[in-house]
């Protein structure tokens, strides 16, 4: 074997990127990188089942004469190639025209890979793009992850030639007698990464680090281990928590935060930033400093954060999520058929309702679900409606000696404030509230001297729709 085939299989083997027999997608643009890629493949003691994937963007006009290369060399080869030609308008929403076509061509991969069978897909990343990878986000702003740089192995994706210089590989290509295409936009400096190339890193090579990309490659080895075990470290502290990290809403309480040392409570809020935010959104410093604020702060605080990521201090929880608009709930107020069945507006379910005698009231009714009511019917006045909140409601919690406000009543009962516009009140004809988030009104209560009681039973359109429970309450 040559000798940089003998170093790549020694980076697939150290890396576990690939068993004997795999078959393979190969992600082929037609540039030396991607074409020695696939000849080593090709070449590894691996029998490999190789297929191969190149997507035409339709941006540059050689992307014809490069299809048409990949595909003469896969047909030379006997490997089966499929195409892709795809067209990214250029005034299109979703970022720059390189961004979008980097999420075009990882989705078509994805799905050019089911098609094919493939266990693996390999890409041509090499050592120099990690360099100027690393390089391009220290001077953009990154944290470890970032550092990190390019992964040899990322789920399915795999990159054999991450060790391997440009260098060696053009020496390989020539010596190969492979044909490549160039293309001409990595000469165009108005690419951020392409000003690294050109300008900055030959700088930095002559004027200060000769090693400079010996040392950036182990800068993202060293960080690539450090967030491995980071990660490892947020996992258990999740798990901990019985938060899902495949969800993009959270609440978690403040005490748990402020028990984690500070740079795993930063770890912690940036894994749940990635699930939240929008895909390709990036938290820079300031903001996870601003969140470590927050959690220290007082209550009813929120900040905004890039993806359309809202976070917000509430009850001594903090919430991270998608960023809510607020929006104002629509009064609602509906009269109850007595003895009967409702049917709520808006879908929002249904109540049944009966005078029973007291005898037919279980003993421990106090503690029966909190979508049933007992009401001494002496007690209310008729007619009985379901509403939803309004400014200066008070109400006399069951249990308790006098009135309460019912904006503190939720709040003691850590109800979050998006839901407590939502959630219905039963009123009677003077308006007096009888029964809220599972909690009746002492001035309704049943007694032993109760004759006839009013049964109320409500069934919510789906669970957590409109009804809370207790003074803890979750949802329905």
């Amino acid at each position: 074997m040559h000798e940089l085939e003998n170093k790549v299989l020694s980076v697939v083997e150290r890396h576990d990127m690939l068993d004997s027999g795999e078959k393979v997608l190969v992600a082929v643009s037609g540039g030396v990188d991607s074409m020695v890629l696939l000849l080593i493949l090709r070449s590894l003691p691996l029998e490999l089942k190789l297929h191969v994937f190149h997507l035409n963007h339709g941006l540059r006009p050689e992307a014809e004469e490069e299809a048409r290369l990949v595909a003469g060399v896969c047909k030379n080869w006997a490997l089966p190639c499929l195409v892709e030609r795809v067209e990214l308008p250029k005034s299109a929403k979703g970022g720059s025209v390189q961004s979008r076509a980097r999420r075009v061509r990882y989705r078509l991969l994805a799905k050019a890979a089911r098609e094919a069978g493939a266990d693996k897909i390999a890409l041509g990343h090499q050592a120099n793009d990690q360099v100027e990878t690393v390089l391009m986000r220290f001077l953009t702003g990154a944290g470890p992850e970032g550092l990190s740089g390019i992964p040899p192995v990322r789920g399915r994706y795999i990159r054999p030639l991450l060790e391997v210089g440009r260098e060696e590989i053009l020496a390989y290509a020539r010596e190969k007698n492979l044909v490549w295409a160039e293309d001409a936009s990595n000469r165009k400096t108005i690419y951020l990464r392409n000003r690294i190339r050109h300008r900055l890193i030959p700088y930095l090579l002559r004027e200060y680090q000769p090693r400079l990309e010996e040392r950036l490659q182990e800068t993202a080895f060293v960080l690539r281990e450090w967030t491995e075990f980071m990660a490892d470290a947020v996992a258990k502290t999740l798990e901990e928590w019985q938060v899902d990290p495949g969800k993009e809403c959270f609440a978690v309480p403040v005490e748990r935060w402020l028990s984690l040392p500070v740079g795993l409570r930063r770890a912690v809020f940036r894994r749940l930033f990635f699930c939240a935010a929008r895909a390709g959104a990036r938290p820079e410093f300031k903001h996870s400093e601003a969140v470590l604020h927050l959690l220290a702060g007082e209550n009813g605080k929120r900040i905004i954060l890039p993806g359309e990521v809202e976070c917000k201090k509430e009850n001594n929880l903090l919430f991270i999520g998608p960023r809510q608009e607020k929006k104002k709930t629509a009064a609602f107020r509906y009269r109850l058929t007595i003895p009967g069945r409702t049917v709520l507006p808006g879908e929002r379910g249904l109540v049944e309702t009966a005078w029973v005698p007291r005898s037919a009231v279980p003993e421990d009714w106090q503690r029966i679900s909190c979508r049933e009511v007992f009401l001494d019917r002496e007690k209310i006045v008729s007619p009985l409606y379901l509403r939803t909140r309004r400014p200066g409601d008070r109400f006399h919690p069951l249990g308790l000696d006098g009135s309460k406000k019912l904006k503190d009543f939720f709040i003691d009962g850590k109800i979050p404030r998006p839901q407590r516009d939502e959630i219905l009140l039963l009123v009677d004809g003077k308006d007096r509230i009888l029964w809220v988030a599972g909690r009746p009104d002492e001035r309704a209560r049943v007694t032993g001297r109760t004759r006839e009681v009013l049964y109320l039973q409500f069934f919510p359109r789906k669970a957590g729709d409109v009804f809370y429970c207790g003074n803890n309450p979750s949802m329905v």
